[in-house]
């Protein structure tokens, strides 16, 4: 009875040793090691040189197949380790799930009901602007709502400006200067040249401001700095040019280079006031 019983053990484990070269020869082997074949999403992964293999009863991959799966495999030999990473498979639900944030970050901003929209060219952002009594105000405010754009999914954000429950404009940003601005590689003053302004008029097309834009459609930037703060700042110093021009007139001992460079100067003094409020400058 105890040799039937060796017998019978020694049968099970031809066996086993049978069906692991079975195995084995199936895919061929590797360095003495059965080849395994890797696929993903049922479609095999491509060989380039070491494949997926059986060793010491674990199934051991190449971790090169694994960016055939969208990984991103990267070497750090100072620390004589591997970082694995896969991208975000979406982003869209886990920045839908920020936007309460966002709200309360733009009310600092005068801004509210941020939203995240899509139309046929894809997603933007959009957030309501309560209007303040002066452009520069209103333009700071922006400068900090645009922001809002560089975590999201969207490439463009669109302001809408409001007064007394009316949108009186829509304000354009794009991603690209938002992140050279947030890089101090765009002053403030020059990302603000790159904002394109809409009325209400053109409703139909801001709402879809991420549409690709023809040439001849391009506005011109003096909208988003032409209010009444930048107005009188225009009126203030032409005033100061006139009574200037008055003064020489009156003083038969004027020397025309004098009021020439006077007036170059004060020229000079509103341009950087105008530049200083983010107000366009002729």
């Amino acid at each position: 009875m105890k040799k039937k019983k060796i017998m019978i053990g020694m049968v099970a484990l031809l066996l086993c040793f049978a069906g692991a070269v079975q195995a084995a020869s199936k895919n061929g082997d590797y360095k003495g090691n059965p080849i395994v074949k890797v696929l993903f999403g049922g479609k095999e992964l491509s060989v380039e040189d070491m494949p997926g293999i059986i060793q010491d009863g674990r199934t051991l991959v190449p971790l090169y197949l694994l960016k055939q799966t969208g990984a991103s495999v990267n070497w750090d030999g100072d620390k004589y380790a591997v970082d694995i990473s896969y991208p975000n498979p979406n982003p869209t639900k886990d920045f839908a799930a920020t936007i309460p944030a966002l709200n309360e970050k733009a009310k600092a901003s005068s801004g509210k009901n941020v939203q995240l929209i899509y139309n046929e060219f894809g997603p933007y952002l959009k957030v309501d602007l309560e209007m303040a009594n002066d452009t520069k105000t209103d333009n700071d405010h922006i400068l900090a709502l645009s922001q809002l754009i560089l975590n999201s999914p969207a490439e463009v954000l669109i302001v809408g400006v409001v007064q007394k429950n009316m949108v009186m404009r829509y304000i354009t940003v794009k991603r690209p200067d938002a992140e050279a601005f947030s890089q101090k590689k765009l002053s403030a003053y020059d990302f603000f040249r790159t904002w394109t302004a809409q009325t209400t008029m053109v409703q139909t097309d801001a709402m879809m401001p991420n549409r690709p834009q023809q040439a001849q459609a391009t506005m011109p930037s003096s909208v988003p700095g032409g209010g009444p703060f930048c107005q009188q700042i225009t009126a203030n110093y032409d005033k100061q040019m006139r009574d200037a021009v008055e003064r020489h007139n009156a003083n038969p001992n004027s020397q025309y280079d004098g009021i020439d460079e006077t007036l170059k100067q004060l020229k000079e003094n509103m341009d950087t006031s105008l530049k200083e409020n983010y107000c366009q400058i002729n």
